[in-house]
């Protein structure tokens, strides 16, 4: 699915801009364009990054592939970028990530992404938010917000996973999975937003770097956040081992005594239950009695 969304250089917003007029609109430098590429067919890959914006083969190729890690490309008229948004799976504590694919030139920002991300979504259905804001103060102010909405979720999914972690149990596992996924995503995107704040790249004008700045620095506060986390995990993963280990010896002490207790009256049994068929009848509330015990505490 392709949506474009245009500001003239009058200031008017038009949504859902006709793709057959972009080239025409891409020539004048005082319009800003935004493309949005959603799990877009081959063919308007082809269309939109090859025929209308030209970019080089090797970042078309990059954007066509789910794989890469989040890096970031100066072509000199644009910057090709990968980013990664980071969103749960089918259980709380598993993080899957998806590749957000990104050209941003001195008028036009291109998004590409297979998965639907709510800030794109709701960047893209407020047209009136970009008179002012969004598209409306540039390509690269639009990619700082798309950026700044995305941490937003990260604060988040971290607070959900720090609240998962001090669950304990059979989560560990798990947890400690996804603390490695996170911070395969969250480090190379700290460290381009670092790139895109010092003014590296021609595209971010020195009014923009700010803004990343800010971005870079929270990224710094996530990533300080996360490896505080992974520190704990192993640490509470000793903890649960050790406490399981405590639980499992007091088991093992009570059934030691349990069948202390019963072999003199096994042996009495062997030795009398035929004289006194009465006796079955005592092992079997004892047997009882045991399983009752076993099910209050827990066991069965």
């Amino acid at each position: 699915m392709i949506r474009v969304l245009y500001r003239h250089a009058s200031g008017k917003i038009v949504g859902n801009f006709p793709v057959d007029q972009l080239a025409a609109a891409l020539r004048d430098s005082r319009t800003y364009l935004w493309v949005d590429l959603s799990a877009a067919t081959e063919a308007e890959q082809q269309k939109i990054l090859a025929e209308v914006f030209r970019f080089h083969p090797l970042a078309i190729a990059d954007a066509s592939s789910s794989l890469l890690a989040p890096k970031i490309n100066d072509y000199r008229q644009y910057l090709f970028m990968v980013l990664h948004s980071i969103y749960p799976g089918q259980k709380r504590t598993d993080l899957r990530s998806s590749a957000l694919d990104i050209f941003l030139g001195p008028n036009f920002l291109v998004t590409v992404h297979e998965r639907e991300m709510t800030a794109i979504e709701e960047l893209l259905a407020d047209e009136s938010y970009h008179h002012h804001s969004g598209l409306g103060r540039g390509p690269a102010l639009l990619l700082y917000e798309l950026v700044s909405r995305q941490l937003d979720r990260y604060c988040s999914l971290l607070e959900e996973f720090e609240a998962e972690l001090d669950r304990l149990g059979d989560l560990i596992f798990l947890q400690q999975s996804s603390a490695l996924r996170l911070a395969r995503v969250l480090c190379p995107q700290r460290d381009m937003m670092k790139h895109l704040a010092a003014g590296d790249y021609d595209v971010i004008l020195s009014d923009a770097r700010l803004y990343f700045a800010n971005v870079y620095d929270r990224l710094v506060n996530l990533v300080g956040l996360l490896e505080g986390m992974q520190t704990l995990v192993p640490s509470t993963l000793n903890i649960y081992l050790a406490l399981s280990a405590t639980r499992r010896n007091d088991i093992m002490r009570l059934l030691t005594m349990i069948v202390t207790g019963l072999f003199p009256l096994l042996f009495l049994s062997s030795l009398y239950v035929r004289d006194y068929p009465a006796l079955w009848l005592l092992f079997l509330a004892m047997a009882l009695g045991l399983l009752g015990y076993f099910r209050r505490i827990g066991w069965l």
